[in-house]
């Protein structure tokens, strides 16, 4: 069983639902692994595995395994179904490890959103299920458009949203009836106005290069006068003394 200490270390507050499921599925394969008794039989075996794994993928809306259903010890064929489930649960653990490890940590073409702007999404994506479901359009149709606002909504889950996904929806909605474009206009702008905060605010919080103040030119001095003294020629007593002296 995994405890609230094991859960203490990894900051799952923090991570995406992804990311949280990811986290426990690994906790509980090391578990599985590590975990025997004196004469090595396994403590954790693959129906703890499962019961683990099962209720974290519930908890964090990891669709790929939601069908699967708890199989009871008496049950003959219970190994078999539990070691197809951790084939399984690995696979989609090793899937959002490569996605997460692929994107950057701030990708331009994603965007942060608040818890209320997630629920505003939620809603409007589930006014455009209701749309879609009561449309004319080819059952082929709608199924495309419902797996891409699936796959929208996961992306609403995570701490940043693929801008791609928003697209994605609209493009295969593209040229359907006005109700269901009026209906993805609505997410649209959502996505829009907070892309646009995004940018605004990343531009008034980046740092302002200081200006560059010139050094003030020293002043020119005048070369200083020689000490000298000057001769005045005009002078009334050296003209007396030149009269005087005869030669």
């Amino acid at each position: 069983m995994i405890t609230e200490e094991d859960l203490e270390s990894g900051a799952l507050a923090g991570m995406e639902p992804e990311q949280r499921f990811r986290f426990i599925e690994q906790l509980a394969a090391k578990r599985l692994n590590s975990e025997r008794d004196y004469e090595g039989r396994q403590i954790y075996d693959d129906y703890d595995y499962m019961s683990s794994v099962l209720e974290a993928a519930r908890v964090c809306s990891i669709f790929d395994l939601l069908e699967w259903e708890m199989p009871a010890r008496s049950n003959e064929d219970w190994q078999l179904r539990c070691r197809n489930f951790r084939a399984e649960a690995t696979r989609t653990s090793q899937r959002i490890l490569f996605e997460h490890a692929s994107r950057p940590v701030k990708d331009p073409n994603t965007v942060a959103l608040d818890a209320a702007t997630k629920e505003r999404l939620r809603f409007h994506l589930g006014q455009v299920r209701s749309i879609i479901d009561k449309d004319s359009m080819p059952e082929w149709r709608k199924q495309d458009l419902f797996s891409a606002i699936a796959e929208l909504e996961r992306e609403i889950d995570k701490s940043r949203t693929r801008l791609a996904a928003v697209l994605d929806v609209v493009g295969k909605a593209f040229g359907g009836s006005e109700p269901i474009m009026d209906a993805l206009l609505k997410v649209v702008t959502i996505i829009q106005d907070n892309k646009a905060a995004e940018k605004e605010k990343a531009k008034l919080l980046a740092p302002v290069e200081p200006k560059l103040i010139e050094a003030p030119k020293p002043k020119q001095l005048s070369p200083p006068e020689s000490n000298k003294p000057r001769t005045n020629k005009n002078n009334s007593f050296d003209r007396a003394l030149d009269e005087e002296i005869p030669f």
